[in-house]
């Protein structure tokens, strides 16, 4: 509601990806200081042929590929 009345920017850094995907209309994923991935929820979900955030956290995390790049 903040963000609506105001126009802000909110930022949300967590680890708790079904928050991230409830609440985010925009995914930054970071590994090691470096960006590894920036997408709304849905095209991530659907570049990496997975169910949830959670899972695409996961893949990242330990460097697995994108199903488009396999």
């Amino acid at each position: 509601r903040y963000r609506l009345e105001r126009g802000a920017t909110v930022l949300l850094a967590s680890h708790n990806m079904n928050e991230v995907e409830r609440l985010c209309e925009r995914v930054i994923i970071m590994k090691k200081g470096r960006i590894e991935d920036d997408d709304t929820p849905a095209r991530l979900l659907m570049r990496y042929g997975r169910e949830t955030l959670e899972d695409v956290f996961l893949d990242v995390a330990r460097g697995r590929e994108r199903e488009a790049a396999r």
